[in-house]
């Protein structure tokens, strides 16, 4: 049950968003420099409407009041309010309140900018506030030429649609730094890499070479592809805002020709559409590839409930004979203590012989209760012997019914390795039990199944072997496909499994057709190491 919500608190919220909206508005607008390239004054760096813009598709509609009140607010902090000011403002207003409504969708959810499909959107409904914004800013310049007038209103368009492009994204999504897939958020040494990057070479182009910027602005292209690629659409929105905070500084600093910063807003806005396009493309695939992973390890569980099922018979009969001991030796301790003449030493012994034989018990329900849990990759340092032991006990009963002997070899003086004890136990029970299984139904002489281990090169191998009749050449080259499977009720999924744990694990997994018959599955799984250097 939910915590109801305190209602001071949420109004308090709601008053820190206006309060950051208004004071973001007011600066932005304030730092626009103003530019009279058509015998009308002209703010070709004016972020203050896509701050409005962004903070509806964050919000939604019902915060227009606020679009509204936000450029008559800085016009009193400025010029004071005119006719003009009250066009604008209505014209801001119903372009950006619009169009971020539409980017919302009909659900009215703030929009993910990691998706290529709400990129495009986005694209279409910023063109339509700024037309909006353009078509009213000319409509108040009549008196003009009508050249002038176009030229006028489609200057104020460009404006306004690269500065929501490149801030309106940022504004939309900010909010406590996180990863794209989760956890915890910390910078990297390449994260302070790529911003050096981005600071020097936005230097270079808006500095340095101020009024020349569209001879070197390619450059900028490959700090933001390389964020988008490695840090998804937040990494993009965050880049293109401090990108469209450059040109500010440096049109403040040095000034810009009226055509360079024709020039170079029409780049700016290519830039801002490759970057938000890209990012939103490693965004999804980064989604994707965590939906993958939840899925296949949601696929792996229900293989061990169904691997557990199909064992549960044979743990039943192997249960039968240690609980059946243990009662024989609890009830001959019994007869013992009330004889007329109690042998408590016997009765001792036998004791605790019923409690070898009930923890016994409890190490096999225990081992199958952890096979079965659910969860997460959980690495730790691991005793290759442990992981066989428990497998084999595991698979012994279903072995022992079938009349094939499990053996295990060379555990010893084999060093520990990183794994998911629970995932590496499962892989361990897929290849013994598929060995039995394939001896079993092959009646073989003197079915067996060895398991085997050996240090290699950084990693540890362990060896699964049967004296079986080996692989059918027709399945052998698709053997850990999904759904390829030789038995009449397999589903086909325990190699493909068993392979993606140990791709997860940095190991591998492969078979072998020995010339003398049988097969051999090999998987490597690398050393331990100190949790500290993880």
């Amino acid at each position: 049950m939910s915590k109801p919500t305190d209602p001071y608190r949420q109004w308090g919220r709601h008053a820190a968003h206006v309060a950051g909206w208004l004071l973001l508005y007011v600066i932005a607008d304030r730092a626009a420099l103003t530019h009279v390239p058509t015998g009308a004054a002209l703010a070709p760096w004016n972020a203050a409407p896509a701050i409005s813009f962004g903070m509806i598709a964050r919000l939604g509609p019902r915060w227009f009041p606020a679009a509204l009140i936000a450029p008559i607010l800085a016009a009193l902090i400025g010029d004071g309010v005119s006719s003009e000011t009250a066009v604008r403002a209505v014209a801001e207003t119903l372009g950006c309140v619009g169009a971020a409504t539409a980017l919302r969708g009909g659900a009215g959810e703030r929009p993910d900018f990691g998706r290529v499909r709400m990129a495009f959107r986005f694209f279409g409904t910023a063109l339509a506030a700024a037309a909006l914004i353009g078509a009213a800013r000319a409509a108040m310049v009549a008196d003009l030429e009508p050249w002038r007038v176009v030229s006028l209103g489609g200057q104020v368009m460009l404006a306004h649609l690269i500065a929501i492009l490149a801030v309106a994204p940022l504004v939309a999504t900010l909010g406590p730094p996180r990863r794209l897939a989760g956890g915890r958020f910390a910078i990297s040494v390449e994260g302070l890499f790529q911003v050096t990057a981005l600071m020097v070479l936005a230097w270079e182009v808006f500095g340095r070479f101020a009024n020349q910027e569209i001879h070197f602005f390619y450059l900028l292209f490959l700090p933001l592809a390389w964020i988008a690629t490695r840090n998804g659409q937040r990494g993009t929105a965050m880049a293109l805002a401090a990108l469209y905070l450059a040109p500010v500084w440096s049109d403040r600093q040095f000034g810009h020709l009226d055509q360079s910063v024709i020039e170079l807003q029409i780049r700016l806005g290519v830039l801002a559409m490759t970057g938000l396009l890209l990012g939103a493309m490693v965004s999804e695939r980064a989604e994707a590839e965590a939906r993958g992973l939840a899925r296949q390890t949601e696929l792996a569980h229900f293989q061990r409930l169904n691997v557990g099922w199909e064992m549960a018979s044979a743990l039943a009969h192997e249960l039968n004979q240690p609980l059946t001991a243990a009662m024989n030796y609890t009830q001959a301790a019994l007869r013992l203590i009330r004889a007329p003449a109690p042998d408590l030493e016997r009765a001792a012994t036998l004791t605790a012989r019923s409690v070898d034989q009930i923890e016994r018990v409890a190490q096999i329900i225990h081992g199958l209760r952890d096979f079965m849990r659910k969860g997460e990759l959980r690495l730790a340092p691991n005793e290759v012997r442990d992981i066989v032991d428990d497998a084999l006990r595991l698979v012994s009963a279903e072995a022992n019914a079938a009349g094939v002997t499990l053996h295990a070899v060379g555990m010893a003086g084999v060093p520990p390795v990183m794994a998911d004890k629970t995932q590496i136990v499962q892989v361990m029970v897929n290849l013994v039990r598929n060995a039995a299984q394939a001896l079993a139904g092959a009646k073989t002489d003197n079915p067996t199944v060895l398991v085997s281990a050996r240090a290699v090169e950084g990693a540890v191998e362990v060896m699964v072997t049967d004296n079986g009749p080996g692989l059918d050449p027709q399945v052998e080259t698709r053997l850990f496909d999904p759904f390829v499977t030789t038995k009449e009720a397999g589903m086909g999924l325990g190699l493909s499994i068993s392979k993606s744990i140990l791709q997860a694990h940095d190991g591998r997994l492969w078979a072998e057709s020995p010339p003398h018959g049988g097969v051999v599955f090999r998987f490597t799984l690398p050393l331990a190491r100190d949790l500290d250097d993880a």
